[in-house]
Parts: C-alpha cells; structure tokens; sequence
C-alpha cells in the first residue's frame, strides 16, 4: 500500500517508493526532536540559575533571544556543511534543491559528483531555510508570550483616570485604538493558529500519501525536498578547509579563521553530544531513583561498615485471639500453639513453638482455601477473613484493630 510504502519505503513496493525518500516517522522525529530540544535546555539553564542566579539569572530573562542567536548560527553551520539542519542531520537526513527532471535517465548522464554539486542549497536556499527554521518558532514563540499576557486576565484593565483636558482625551482614543487591536488580537490569534495546524495537517496526509514530495509548503516555495544520506556526500558536502595565514602578517584574520574552526568543530560535536547527554540524564535518574541499591548502602557504596535495615518484627499472637480460643466450628485436625514471645526473630535456636504452616486460624482448613492476608501478616481462607474483619474489624490472630475494614484484606495468587 502507499501509506505503508511512506512509512517505510525501503519495505514495500507501492507506486512512489523510493529508498532515499525518508519516511513519515523519521520526519515527525526529527521534528519532534527539534521541538524538544528548546524546553530542555531551558530546564537545565534554569536548575543551573537557582544555584547561581548572579551569573545566570539574566541568561534565563533572555532565553529566547540568546537561544534563537545559538540556534542561528548552529543551523547555518550545518546548512553550509551538510545541506541540512542540526535536527535533519541527527537523523541522516539532508536537504537538496529538487530537479525539474528526475530521472534515471537523467541522472545516469552526469557524474555523481556534478549530480550533488547542482543538489547543494545556494545562499538564497540557505538563508531562507533558516528563516524557517529559527526565525518562524521566535516570533511563534513571541506571538504565544504576548497572547497569553493580553488573554490571561478577565477583560480590559481601567489604567487610567478621569480627566477633562484636551490631550488626555486625545490619547485616551489613541489608547482605545489599541486595545480594540489587542482584542482583536486575543480573538483572532488562536483561529490563525488552528488554521495554520490545519494547513501543516493537510501537508502531512499529502506526504504519508505521496500527493506531494514537499514536508512543508514552504520547501515548495524553495524548490527544497528531504532525502536520506546516500553515504557519499561527506566529500562534497564537506567544508574546503582554508590554510591559515602565518599570525604575524595577518593577525586578525589569522585570528577569524581560528575561532571560525573552533565553532565549527564545537557545531559538530553537538550530535554527539546529544546522544552522550541523554545517556547521562538517564544515569542521573537511575542515580537518585530510590531502586538504585548502591544509594541504599550508602554513598561509598560499602555495604560492611553500614548496618543493614533489618525487616519488622513480626506481630505474635495475643493470648485472647483465636489460637487459644478457636471459634464455634473450627475443624480440630491440627494442634495450634502459641510461639514463645521471649524468642528472638534472628536466634540461631529455632523457638520452642509455632504456628502450624497453611492452615486457616479461623476454620481449620488445611490447606488454607483461597488464600488471603491481613496487614498484620497472618493468612487466612478469604471468606473466614472476610465475614470476621467485617464484624470486628481486627485481626483474629494478634486482636491489631484494622480501621480500613475488609479494604485491608490482601488475596494471595498461588
């Protein structure tokens, strides 16, 4: 089928499959990716400025701003590397100006090398990608900020006072002009962006169904379209490195192209250190989880010199409970004696007396018929528990009140 053929096209045979054609879940990722990456430095930064607020504090105020500049010059960086975005990259994905005429044929008739070199984004490409790519979500993101400050309250705000001076009257129109296009604003805003959801919908289902080969309207308008890395454009897609000028005759320009390669090599570690920070994040959770065994030993993780939580001691029987007093009906097969109190759980003498193993207290049934247990550990046939607990409300063994009733009374699975 077609739909199955854009989800996975390397593993059906429908009309548009094309093995460099990437599917819909890798272009839903790589976005997905892309969405999340903000929030999730943000967290950090802000974790990081409640410890150090005189340093950070003004970063967080700014975030936006700051993190659209770092985002700008990272996108360019792997535009002009690799015809792609950061997030595009990550995911072996690249972008390439589409051929009037794709075909075989076509493509047969001119070296791989040359065939790359005319697929390779131009400048305007590249600068309109990263309009789209950075600038769209910053004034996405500043648009939602001020919806919510001006949407947020319980209507128009009475800041002003009453006066009866020309300019007050004057300006109190010029202020009226804005609040009615304010209003118009937090009215009209979410209808733009259903509507723009609704249009990014439409793209989508054209895509998973090959009606279109553009993700986003606006790779139409560029003439742009994703293909998967063939594994050959390292070489052209790679960077000319330019040899460095010797520092005493040009200082400065020795000095640009040496800060130029250090960002470059910072822009191209970054997708290693995606995957290297999500492995670390992951530690940390496991770290400070309460599962991690070595946290329970304690923090150098030697086990002899801390002294091990010893279990509760167990509840024993009361004199008045139903060991010494077997209800009206109990099936006398067995002899139930009471455990000696002054015995130590840890003795290495095993007590003098116990209680009989799988018989019910209450009935005597042997074994113990659809098993259940009361929080004072004691086991017990769950209707006898059931028909005593509801009556009493406390266990028949050690006489321990039980205010939650018959919700206390756990079933064992055998």
């Amino acid at each position: 089928m077609d739909v199955l053929s854009s989800i996975d096209p390397t593993s059906s045979g429908g009309s548009f499959a094309d093995p460099y054609r990437p599917s819909f879940f890798e272009l839903i990722a790589q976005e997905q990716l892309s969405h999340l990456l903000k929030p999730a430095v943000r967290y950090v930064l802000t974790v990081l400025a409640q410890r150090n607020p005189r340093y950070l504090l003004r970063i967080v105020n700014r975030y936006d701003e700051i993190y659209a500049l770092l985002m700008l010059a990272v996108e360019r960086h792997y535009l002009r590397t690799w015809n792609s975005s950061f997030t595009e990259n990550f995911y072996g994905l690249l972008r390439r100006r589409r051929p009037a005429v794709s075909t075989k044929r076509v493509e047969s008739a001119v070296s791989p090398a040359a065939l790359q070199a005319s697929q390779r984004l131009r400048p305007r490409e590249t600068n309109w990608s990263l309009l789209f790519l950075v600038g769209l979500p910053y004034l996405d993101t500043k648009l939602s900020q001020y919806w919510e400050q001006i949407g947020g309250g319980t209507g128009t705000d009475d800041l002003f006072s009453e006066e009866s001076s020309t300019a007050q009257f004057r300006s109190q129109q010029v202020l009226d002009t804005r609040q009615q296009l304010k209003d118009l604003f937090r009215k009209g805003y979410p209808y733009i962006q259903v509507a723009y959801q609704l249009w990014m919908l439409a793209y989508n289902i054209g895509y998973l169904f090959g009606r279109t080969p553009y993700w986003r309207p606006w790779y139409r308008w560029m003439r742009v379209d994703i293909r998967r890395l063939q594994g050959n454009e390292q070489v052209i897609l790679s960077p000319k490195k330019r040899p460095l000028p010797p520092i005493s005759q040009s200082p400065v320009l020795f000095t640009a192209l040496l800060a130029q390669r250090g960002a470059g090599a910072v822009f191209e570690a970054l997708k290693y250190a995606l995957p290297a920070s999500i492995f670390f994040f992951k530690f940390l959770e496991w770290w400070y989880s309460p599962n991690n065994p070595r946290r329970r030993r304690g923090d150098d993780g030697d086990s002899e010199t801390h002294t091990p939580i010893k279990p509760p001691a167990p509840l024993l029987p009361k004199d008045d409970g139903v060991i010494n007093h077997p209800p009206a009906g109990y099936k006398d097969a067995y002899v139930l004696t009471q455990p000696n109190p002054e015995a130590s759980l840890f003795a290495d003498e095993e007590p003098s007396t116990s209680l009989v193993h799988n018989v019910c207290s209450l009935c005597g049934a042997a074994p113990i018929q659809n098993p259940c247990v009361l929080a004072t550990g004691y086991a017990f046939c769950y209707t006898c528990a059931h028909a005593y607990v509801d009556k009493y409300h406390r266990c028949p063994v050690t006489l321990t009140p039980l205010p939650g009733g018959i919700e206390q009374i756990r079933k064992v699975l055998v």
